[in-house]
């Protein structure tokens, strides 16, 4: 495309020449500028084809710029149109705005502000982790150097309410300042390529456009080669048509640049000019500037890439000492079709400087942050521009309603005042007159119906805003008819849930510029340097990068030695979302501590990280340091590994004793049972024992009283006196029965086999109750006869 000569419809011009001044080209067109970047042939027909291509994206995005000025003026409270706010005060109103789509762009700002992300670069390889901690340090060091957080704040504000603003990532070329810049741009000096439609316009677009205003002195001095020629174009800038302004219907609009009214249009305002100018943009002043474009533009280029090893993607650049070594270590290569960014300054007559771009990532500085994209077109668009249709009905209501209330409806008969201008006059006056003519009627009326309509139609539209916009009266904070908190807290997440693409859409733009950034660390933070980190709360730290060990000769902590991955934390930004998150999880955290509190003491450094709190970091430094935990995403140093191995160590010995201690307790309670059961076991012998011998004590017993039924009653006697109770109350059986059912037969005493021996195995006579029995009736039990008195014996 640009170094197509069918692409151009005429010669561009020869520098100090205007447009359409120059003859044809006929030379043919190198491949490349030389390298200081002066412009060649090919350079005069690259700026022709870009300046059209600035001419075209001037006229497809006119509407666009037209729109998000509108959409700007409308916050500033520039709301009302010319003509409409001259009727106004020819009524004797002002032009009064009530700009409640404003607290939409507040709150949504006012929530990045409040919800700022946090960042870390990851090593790409497995050994740099350190090298990687150092890095995200260094990009913190910048942000405070170019107070970043505040552009990218400021640019995603513009976003909100625009639709697009752009972050910028480049170098600074004073030696005095930090060499690695970081700001924002606004989208009035940006002409992009609208037919990219990637969420990275890196894929697919072809060139960018920057324009700069600048004091022709400096310009001399940034460019003294082209002094004559920035003379030549200086003063025009009044001149030259910007090529934004667009018809319709018959009628100019205004274009983005070129906002502020004519002073004609404000000389009918007199006092009242303060609502209405917007001339508060001018690119020029009475000094004399000139106009710069900065052109990024990438052109196709066969290149040499490596296949292998750890550059295998990469183009070859032999003044890289590491491709170099690859190169003779014959590392194999392959040729392939690439963009290659290039980067021209021009004036809009002719080019001045002309060469590849000195940023190895090849990518553009700018980074666009949209709040919302057309899907038609692409086009960009913000909250506002669903909200001005609505506040500006808000505004006419409220300008009606006090119409309405401060306006006096007279009703009178024809001929009752003499001069109707006069009682005109006087009725609106709160200390007014009026005479009327006898027999005549006057009356005065009120239009309070048209006051309480517009009121209520007013009221509608101030709700319109909140649904519209996305963000409701629980966002803000206002009266609601939500009662309890649970339902203001689901009110308040359907706010964050609707504008959650806008936040989602700058998160990607902090991560593009987060990879421009850090490229251009590894790439020109090449001389020792010391810089100074500095945290609330904590020591000042010192780190010095690139440093030169003079034992070893090598460069110690050098940032361009390896390439790491940019990352955001994905910290939600709806405030009320990762509030009500916590607070959750703090519940169920209460729940475990009432039966494992060691599980909330092992996790609490993970809900702390995930906390909105103010220095988080050392918060959870701290926890992690009392449990005795150490930092997942970061490897172990030797003193951590040390204190790892002692521990697990310790932790075994402590396995081992109480598996030791364990067994020898269950060997003792092993033995406990068998000695229980020993005794149990005896004891249950010794049970059967006693009840033998009951039994046998018993039978004793009955064969007494089977005899000798004289000794019944004694016993009787003695077993009541005993306590003893009668289980048996039906008598016992006649003593004849007891006595032949107790007397055994008579059976031949065993003897000593004749010539036998003596059996040694015989049983010993028994024991105990049993001692003495050797025979088995009941005779022993009987007295012997000698002691037996006859007397005694009862009569035959």
């Amino acid at each position: 495309m640009f170094d197509d000569l069918s692409s151009t419809v005429s010669a561009p011009p020869a520098e100090g020449q205007a447009r359409g001044e120059g003859d044809s080209l006929t030379q043919s067109i190198k491949a490349a500028s030389p390298q200081d970047g002066t412009p060649d042939a090919g350079s005069q027909h690259r700026h022709h084809v870009l300046m059209d291509l600035l001419e075209y994206e001037a006229e497809r995005q006119a509407e666009e710029r037209i729109q998000m000025q509108i959409d700007e003026d409308y916050y500033d409270h520039l709301q009302w149109r010319p003509e409409d706010a001259r009727a106004l005060m020819d009524r004797g109103q002002a032009p009064l705005v009530f700009n409640e789509a404003r607290q939409t762009i507040d709150w949504i700002s006012g929530t990045e502000k409040r919800m700022r992300k946090d960042y870390k670069v990851l090593p790409r390889e497995q050994d740099d982790e350190q090298g990687a901690e150092l890095k995200t340090k260094l990009i913190k060091f910048t942000d405070d150097a170019n107070l970043t957080q505040w552009h990218h704040s400021k640019c995603f504000k513009q976003a909100s309410t625009a639709g697009l603003s752009w972050m910028e990532e480049g170098i600074n070329p004073d030696p005095e300042q930090e060499i690695i810049y970081s700001g924002m741009e606004d989208w009035r000096n940006v002409y992009r390529d609208s037919h990219s439609r990637n969420i990275d316009m890196n894929v697919d677009a072809r060139y960018l456009f920057r324009r700069r205003v600048i004091d022709l002195d400096y310009a001399i001095a940034l460019l003294p080669k082209h002094e004559a020629h920035l003379r030549a174009m200086a003063g025009r800038m009044d001149e030259d048509q910007e090529g934004d302004d667009i018809w319709y219907m018959g009628r100019k609009l205004t274009g983005a640049s070129e906002t502020e009214w004519a002073g004609e249009n404000l000389n009918g305002f007199g006092d009242r000019a303060a609502y209405m100018a917007r001339n508060g943009y001018f690119d020029y002043a009475r000094r004399r500037s000139v106009e710069l474009l900065e052109c990024w533009y990438k052109v196709p280029q066969r290149v040499k890439v490596f296949a292998a090893t750890k550059l295998q993607g990469k183009v070859v650049n032999p003044a890289d000492p590491t491709h170099a070594q690859a190169l003779q270590d014959n590392t194999p290569i392959y040729e392939a079709v690439k963009m290659r960014m290039r980067v021209m300054i021009a004036t809009k007559a002719a080019p001045l400087i002309d060469m590849a771009s000195p940023f190895r990532h090849g990518r553009f500085l700018l980074v666009p942050v949209y709040a919302y994209r057309r899907a038609r077109d692409g086009l960009a668009y913000g909250p506002m521009r669903g909200m001005r249709d609505i506040q500006d009905d808000l505004n006419k209501r409220r300008s009606k309603a006090l119409y309405a209330l401060s306006s006096n409806r007279i009703v009178m008969d024809h001929g009752a005042v003499d001069d109707i201008e006069d009682v005109r006059v006087e009725a609106a006056r709160p200390d007014g007159i009026i005479v009327k003519n006898v027999g005549k009627d006057l009356k005065f009326e009120k239009p309070v119906g048209d006051y309480q309509g517009n009121l209520e139609l007013a009221a509608q539209d101030s709700q319109l805003l909140r649904n519209v916009g996305g963000v409701t009266n629980e966002n803000l904070g206002q009266d609601t008819n939500a009662q309890s908190g649970k339902a203001i807290g689901l009110k308040q997440d359907q706010g964050s849930l609707t504008t959650g693409e806008l936040f989602d859409n700058y998160l990607l733009a902090k991560r593009q510029a987060g990879r421009l950034r850090l490229s251009h660390i590894e790439q020109f933070y090449t001389e020792e340097k010391a810089i100074r980190i500095v945290g609330t709360r904590k020591p000042i730290e010192w780190l010095t990068i690139n440093r030169f060990d003079p034992g070893t000769g090598q460069i110690l902590d050098d940032v361009t030695a390896r390439e790491a991955d940019f990352h955001i934390d994905t910290q939600d930004y709806r405030a009320s979302m990762a509030q009500a998150a916590l607070e959750q999880m703090f519940d169920l955290l209460g729940k475990i501590a009432q039966f494992a509190p060691q599980v909330v003491l092992n996790v609490l450094d993970l809900i702390v990280e995930t906390a909105d709190l103010k220095d988080k970091d050392e918060w959870v430094a701290r926890i992690r340091k009392l449990n005795g935990q150490r930092d997942p995403s970061k490897p172990p140093t030797p003193e951590e590994k040390a204190i790892e191995e002692a521990t697990i160590k310790k932790q075994q010995e402590q396995e081992q004793l109480a598996t030791d201690t364990a067994k020898a307790t269950l060997g003792k309670i092993q033995a406990d049972i068998d000695l229980v059961r020993a005794q149990m076991s005896k004891m249950d012998v010794e049970s059967v024992l006693k009840r033998v011998e009951s039994m046998y004590s018993a039978l004793q017993a009955a064969q007494i009283v089977a005899q000798v039924p004289g000794v019944v009653p004694a016993a009787d006697e003695i077993s009541k006196s005993a306590g003893l109770e009668d289980k048996n109350p039906g008598g016992i059986p006649a003593s004849e029965a007891m006595a032949s059912a107790i007397t055994p037969p008579q059976l031949p005493a065993p003897g000593p086999t004749d010539g036998a021996p003596p059996d040694p195995m015989a049983p010993s006579p028994l024991e105990g109750a049993q001692g003495g029995m050797e025979t088995q009736t009941g005779a022993d039990n009987a007295p012997p006869p000698a002691a037996i008195d006859p007397a005694a014996l009862p009569p035959q």
